[in-house]
């Protein structure tokens, strides 16, 4: 922890878990601040500076979700953890859509609770070391355009995209050192390519989410499980080599346009490569756009040459994909997307990894069904 106190929001409508929450969380060096409902909940977001906000999904009058909307509109900086007692998917996934940084269940072991919390402040203080640069480096451009132009032309010239973006990488990541810190640089990984492509906001993190269980269904080893979290976190961060004239295109691309977009599957493996610790993942990541029938890339891979951790991470991915918005398509419903799953099944799915995520969704929303 660092010397200066954080402050935790704790929203929950029952007394007796803000009380015990309250307790240890001041015991372990942090400020906090309860509130039953969720107005108090706006009003204490309104009156502190907040670093994190423990909100019940579930509450009487406001829910928790509505307060969730609220504050990543109005604090965007904070990192929100949302906590149910209820186990479902789709709760979870549509509470990262709208902002949240991570989902607990109760009842919770508070030594997980508390690695969480470490993480949802490494994440803000990411975010805000970002922001900081960001102004500094406007402050410079505005002191110094002429001189700056003429340099980013020159640097642009000299070095090709991959360079800038591998340079920038291992400048961020550079106190990153030991193997616990390798989770933090997957997430600090994953951060910078989604505030790089910020319509994708918690992509990796869902996609991360339905994978697991996906892979869990499918009755993958705990090993495989644990390879397929880590590859979803990373899975995307190739996606910094393509040109954002590409990357934010609101139109259909181009045949060569779509040539740049394929390569960021081993642009992601090149600029992971040099770290050991992603080593067993690798594969999942460069494979993860194969098709089941030979036509996807960059290898044109099919059936069981693709690995089993590449084809759960797709079916996942693109789950995601469809049912978030993109410049240059509306996004699907849960029903919609999972029809198309059915339709590619097969063909660009593995179909038992398919049917396994279509079982997932059909049982949690049955429990939402029933949740609500």
């Amino acid at each position: 922890m660092e010397e200066d106190k954080k402050t935790i929001l704790i929203v929950d409508d029952e007394e007796p878990i803000r009380d015990i929450l309250s307790r240890r969380l001041q015991a372990e060096g942090y400020e906090c601040v309860t509130a039953a409902n969720g107005t108090e909940a706006l009003q204490n977001a309104f009156m502190h500076d907040l670093d994190i906000v423990l909100l019940d999904v579930k509450m009487p009058g406001m829910s928790g979700m509505e307060v969730l909307s609220r504050l990543a509109i109005d604090h965007p900086d904070t990192s929100i953890i949302m906590v149910t007692a209820v186990t479902d998917i789709n709760t979870a996934i549509g509470a990262m859509k709208l902002g949240a940084y991570d989902y607990l269940n109760k009842p919770f072991n508070m030594d997980d609770l508390l690695m969480r919390l470490e993480r949802a402040l490494e994440r803000r203080r990411l975010i805000l070391k970002n922001k900081e640069y960001q102004r500094r480096l406007e402050q410079r451009v505005e002191q110094q355009e002429g001189q700056i132009q003429e340099y980013y032309q020159k640097a642009v010239e000299a070095l090709s995209r991959e360079q800038i973006a591998l340079g920038k990488l291992v400048t961020a990541l550079g106190p990153y050192r030991t193997d616990q810190d390798f989770p933090q640089m997957a997430e600090a990984m994953s951060l910078m390519a989604e505030m790089h492509e910020p319509y994708i906001r918690g992509h990796s993190q869902r996609v991360s989410i339905m994978a697991n269980a996906i892979a869990l269904e499918f009755g993958c080893s705990k090993e495989l499980v644990l390879e397929i979290q880590l590859a979803a976190k990373v899975h995307d961060i190739g996606k910094v080599v393509i040109p954002d004239n590409i990357l934010f295109k609101p139109g259909p691309l181009t045949p060569s346009e779509f040539n740049e977009v394929k390569r960021h599957p081993v642009a992601a493996v090149d600029i992971l490569r040099p770290v050991n610790y992603f080593k067993s993942v690798l594969p999942l990541i460069e494979s993860h756009h194969e098709s089941y029938d030979g036509k996807g890339y960059p290898h044109g891979l099919s059936g069981d040459n693709i690995p089993l951790g590449a084809r759960v991470l797709a079916v996942a991915d693109a789950y995601d994909a469809m049912t978030c918005p993109r410049p240059y398509r509306p996004r699907l419903s849960s029903e919609e997307a999972a029809e198309t799953l059915k339709k590619g099944a097969a063909n660009q799915w593995d179909q038992e990894v398919v049917r396994a995520f279509l079982r997932v969704l059909q049982r949690e929303s049955k429990k939402l069904l029933a949740f609500t």
